[in-house]
């Protein structure tokens, strides 16, 4: 781009537009969830040669799903931290005509891979005797794991409703397999870029991964559900793109989209059985993709569609887009209904591309925003908030989080990207909230504006740290309900309480529900299938229960 200020008479603004809308899911642990889609946003010559990215959510962009360790048959759940995800955004990575270093589990130790003997290894076996470099399983990598700054362990995470809207986090603090390049092997998809040290188990690789991440820049947080994406991805050009006819391109997926067409049953069980049961089938309808031919010039044109154009391979094998047809859904925010029609002045769409001239006198860099503050503070969640400054107007603001080290211009592109502030008149006050926040956690926040013209300004940044936990509900209370009998038992529930209210609030607490969530899945599968083994169990846990009693009697004992 020309200097702020500059007059570019080529200069060229394309907005995209579309309203992504959750589907709800039925039977999860924690009841009704409403899911949100991955999302692409390129650009095509209209021959069909790629030409840019615009977009991609950042699961995909930043914290590379569709290139991590583990299969991609494993199960799936919130920040599942396995499983690498090639049918995520197919036609997307596969026509953008790039491959990457292919990631698969290990660390320092790991030298080998063959998905033929997935036994061979070059790293000792975890304490259960496993290979602690296995692809094929969500259990047993403690050879070759390191504390984990973003995914949950695939054995808890914690709900809980703040100011009215329901806040899922990890439960504790995580260890895990972070990879490394197999020899002779490529992804379509890029790594995760948040890796920014290597711990005493990781493979070198981990430090390659960002900078081999070419996406993470045009990365951001998954738009909200239930309104047009504000402010749009846009597109600025300059004499280096020449006006013409073009087409933009939108893919959208969502994970456990199933109908009659497409059911579960694509993922394969764990090796080993007694971790089976976390997790969710995740392989449904593939993703579709959105279609918008437009043309790049000065007269202020707008294009639009309504219909899907087509869909991809449901494993994401290959980019090819099938051709629409009855095994698609087509409502409930499910398959091709993924983006709400919208109605406005330009017709119903679910794509809007918006093409305009630059206004030279919109290119002036908005000052960068002071006295950040950060509010409503907890154990998960925070609120960014900043007076607008005076002088020329802003596009967006963006927003950038981590934990570790401060955000600068040289490592913006690997920080989490929290979703932009709401605009208003200068002296107004903007903020937005970023959530699935860890307990006790100094996050440092950034903040830069951009003007009119697509160029970014100067970083504002804060400091703030999380509170202590509040109660929370965490799935999973295994050796207790295999001997009770059931999660509904008085006694199991007195247990959970008792976790979640006192245990997960004191940190000697939680590393000893963090060592009972390291064996209790195996034990529990012992347990349930022996009478004896349940008895033995009930008496073991009566002391716990007469504890519990007591403390939880004491402060009310009510949730």
């Amino acid at each position: 781009m020309a200097p702020a200020g500059a007059v570019d008479p080529t200069c060229r603004v394309v907005e995209v537009r579309f309203q992504p809308q959750g589907f709800p899911k039925q039977n999860t642990p924690s009841g009704r969830e409403e899911l949100s889609p991955q999302i692409a946003v390129w650009v095509e010559a209209a021959e069909g040669a790629f030409r840019k990215d615009l977009y991609v959510t950042r699961a995909v962009g930043v914290y590379g799903i569709g290139n991590r360790p583990g299969l991609d048959t494993l199960k799936s759940h919130f920040r599942w931290p396995y499983g690498r995800r090639p049918s995520s955004l197919p036609i997307w990575a596969h026509r953008r005509n790039k491959t990457y270093g292919f990631v698969v589990m290990g660390g320092r130790c790991s030298n080998k891979y063959d998905p033929a003997n997935p036994t061979l290894s070059s790293c000792p076996k975890d304490f259960a005797g496993f290979s602690s470099d296995d692809d094929r399983t969500i259990a047993y990598h403690f050879p070759v794991s390191s504390d984990e700054p973003y995914f949950c362990s695939p054995s808890g995470k914690k709900t809980q409703n703040i100011g009215g809207v329901d806040v899922v986090s990890c439960a504790s603090s995580f260890y895990g397999s972070k990879g490394w390049y197999a020899s002779g092997y490529t992804s379509v998809y890029p790594p995760r870029a948040d890796l920014k040290i290597q711990g005493g188990s990781d493979h070198s690789d981990v430090l390659r991964f960002g900078r081999d991440n070419d996406v993470a820049a045009i990365s951001a947080a998954t738009p909200p559900n239930g309104r047009v994406v504000d402010p749009p991805v846009r597109w600025f050009t300059n004499s280096g793109v020449p006006d013409g006819d073009y087409v933009m391109w939108v893919e959208a997926n969502i994970e456990g989209d199933f109908n009659a067409y497409y059911p579960p049953g694509q993922c394969k069980p764990d090796i080993n059985a007694e971790w089976d049961h976390l997790g969710q089938d995740y392989i449904g309808q593939p993703s579709v993709v959105y279609k918008v031919p437009f043309r790049l010039d000065q007269s202020g044109r707008i294009a639009t569609s309504v219909d899907y154009a087509g869909y991809a391979d449901r494993l994401g094998r290959n980019g090819t887009v099938h051709p629409p047809d009855s095994t698609i859904s087509q409502s409930g925010g499910s398959g091709a209904d993924r983006f709400r029609v919208v109605a406005d002045e330009n017709g119903s769409w679910r794509v809007k591309v918006s093409v305009s001239p630059c206004d030279p006198s919109t290119c002036e860099m908005p000052m960068a925003p002071a006295a950040l503050e950060v509010a409503d503070v907890t154990d998960a969640t925070m609120t960014l908030r900043f007076p607008v400054p005076d002088g020329p107007p802003a596009s967006s603001y963006q927003v950038r989080y981590q934990v570790g080290m401060p955000i600068t211009d040289e490592n913006w592109d690997r920080a989490s990207p929290a979703p932009p502030t709401n605009l208003a008149p200068p002296g107004n006050k903007v903020s937005t909230r970023i959530l699935g926040l860890s307990a006790r956690t100094k996050y440092y926040v950034a903040v830069r504006p951009v003007n009119r013209c697509g160029m970014v300004g100067p970083i504002t940044t804060v400091e703030a740290e999380t509170q202590n936990p509040n109660f929370y509900t965490l799935s999973g209370c295994f050796v207790a309900t295999a001997a009770y009998g059931s999660e509904l038992a008085p006694e199991v529930d007195m247990l959970r309480r008792f976790r979640d209210e006192k245990l997960l609030t004191h940190p000697i607490g939680q590393l000893a529900v963090a060592g009972y969530y390291s064996v209790s899945p195996s034990l529990s599968t012992v347990i349930a299938d022996s009478d004896g083994l349940r008895e033995l169990s009930r008496r073991a846990l009566r002391p716990v229960l007469t504890v519990a009693r007591n403390v939880l009697g004491s402060s009310g004992g009510n949730r």
